[in-house]
């Protein structure tokens, strides 16, 4: 054979495709479980069998046995024009540092604008209780399916709250607080069974809650003096922890590498050991320190600045109210002046952690250009140092929300993080 002559060349072989169509549902769940969850939503458009497949308890649960699971940041902000109205999002974030957005998703209209609980049991975010027409408290919970972006009533609490303490041990939500005095204090829900029952009476009422979260099987909640108390399910019976440093200074707790976190109303990040909660032999403030790596006029100075957000007038009127009902004197000063008052006891801010970071949400008024509104995000990674202090490094941060005149602002109402 000469050298000009060719060589015979192998006949390709043409590989058939199946589609996912053609495989049992079982076979399909296993391929969609490897797929990213935003993937996920564009391809539950494709037919109602997709959208079925999608929404599925038992996707979720191969992604989890899988260790194909994805943590979402979900925010809600109030909307206050036209009408005031609650909006929720998904954070975005995107691979450029400096580009992340939020997604809007569908939103329940009947949430209240205010002193809702919210907290996360599997898949779904439960909002409980909160104000409605400007001071009346409500009994309503409603469930967001994170996998679907569809609302869902849940049954009625026994008793309207607003402002209650709200955490999720073993699998069911206990709430307490928030009420008026001759209701029942605590109460928890149970999903298996869709039924709420009240907890053992307390001791001792606290009248006000500001902020709660649950550590090693119990919800513990603070009071208006920066006293924590807890209810302890296991064991089914109230206690009294240690007290704060000074009235009205932390929110937002959670847990990152075992350490507690909260956000003072100075706009200050502040950590403690967990054990710090709970009483001694003898009564003790609680030792907490700031996080520290930040300057004050980066980050610090703009959590301090947020709590400047504004709050309607029968909030601020229902605050003045329940200082009178304390035996406090009426404040005989301008509306301006309650409303600064209000507003230094409750920041702006809003924290959560997700993926072993913090995340922060913030809005903040710039004189650039004009009296301009915008809402920022920062995601800050923890070392602990060998001298014991904790420093926090910003990874990303960035304007979430397009700029806007003041008039038209918006609050950050919640923020939480989901596994799906």
């Amino acid at each position: 054979m000469s050298n000009s002559e060719e060589q015979p060349r192998a006949k390709k072989t043409k590989r058939r495709a199946f589609p996912l169509s053609c495989l049992p549902d079982d076979l399909v769940l296993n391929c969609l479980a490897r797929v990213s969850r935003l993937d996920l939503a564009a391809l539950s458009m494709v037919s109602k069998r997709y959208h079925s497949l999608v929404a599925s308890p038992d996707l979720y649960k191969i992604r989890s046995l899988i260790g194909r699971t994805e943590t979402y940041v979900y925010v809600c902000l109030r909307i206050p024009t036209p009408v005031p109205s609650v909006q929720w999002y998904i954070l975005r974030r995107r691979k450029t540092l400096d580009a992340s957005d939020l997604i809007p998703i569908p939103s329940l209209p009947s949430q209240p604008l205010e002193a809702s609980s919210v907290v996360v049991l599997d898949c779904s975010i439960y909002v409980i209780g909160g104000l409605i027409e400007g001071e009346q408290r409500t009994s309503d919970v409603w469930r967001l399916d994170c996998r679907t972006h569809v609302w869902h009533p849940v049954p009625c609490m026994g008793v309207a709250r607003a402002y209650g303490a709200a955490g999720v041990v073993d699998g069911k939500i206990y709430v307490f607080g928030g009420c008026d005095v001759h209701d029942n204090y605590g109460e928890v829900f149970d999903p298996k069974t869709q039924t709420w029952n009240p907890l053992p009476p307390m001791p001792k009422r606290k009248k006000h809650i500001h902020s709660s979260m649950v550590r090693d099987q119990k919800v513990y909640a603070l009071d208006d003096k920066e006293r924590t108390f807890y209810y302890s399910p296991r064991e089914g019976k109230w206690g009294t922890g240690n007290r704060g440093q000074l009235v009205g200074y932390r929110r937002d707790w959670c847990m990152v590498d075992n350490l507690l976190f909260c956000l003072s109303k100075n706009g200050v990040i502040l950590w403690c050991e967990p054990g710090e909660l709970d009483l001694r032999e003898t009564e003790r403030v609680m030792k907490v320190e700031a996080v520290r790596g930040f300057t004050y006029r980066s980050l610090y100075q703009k959590l301090f600045l947020s709590r400047l957000v504004h709050y309607g007038d029968q909030i601020i009127d229902r605050w003045e109210e329940k200082w009178i009902m304390d035996g406090r004197p009426p404040l005989k000063i301008p509306k301006s002046w309650k409303k600064f008052r209000f507003e230094r006891l409750r920041p702006g801010a809003r924290m959560c952690s997700s993926g072993g970071k913090i995340v922060l949400f913030w809005d903040e008024i710039s004189l650039e250009g004009g009296y301009l509104h915008h809402i920022w995000w920062a995601e800050i990674s923890l070392e602990r140092l060998q001298g014991g202090e904790i420093w926090g490094y910003i990874e990303r941060s960035n304007i979430l929300m397009p700029v806007e005149p003041v008039k038209a602002h918006k609050k950050v109402l919640h923020s939480v993080s989901v596994t799906l």
